[in-house]
């Protein structure tokens, strides 16, 4: 499914999809904040390590579903698959962009 996506966004499930931190970091304002898991990352540094942990722990499959924009908010439901209990789940990805990039995502259940 093609959703109209901010270019950044788009980028960001890209990376997700190909597992590499490399492609998805550059997404993320310097300060920006990550809630995944009830664990808040904040920062390149925190945000790379989370990236990290996340593919090699959970090798993450995103097959996007919706999407809507409201303002800076962005919000894009994925079915998601992996090495995982009760994969594969629906995720709200919540982003919030400051120009073109990513300053907050919070991920929890869809």
């Amino acid at each position: 499914m093609s959703l109209n996506l901010p270019v950044v966004i788009g980028t960001y499930f890209e990376g997700a999809n190909g597992l590499n931190a490399d492609v998805l970091l550059p997404c993320f304002t310097p300060e920006a904040v990550v809630d995944d898991e009830e664990r808040r990352h904040i920062g390149h540094a925190a945000i790379r390590v989370w990236m990290e942990e996340s593919f090699t722990r959970y090798r993450p499959v995103h097959n996007l579903r919706a999407s809507k924009q409201d303002g800076p908010v962005v919000s894009v439901v994925s079915t998601v698959s992996g090495d995982f209990p009760g994969s594969p789940v629906d995720l709200l990805h919540k982003f919030t962009l400051e120009g073109d990039l990513i300053v907050r995502l919070a991920i929890t259940l869809a």
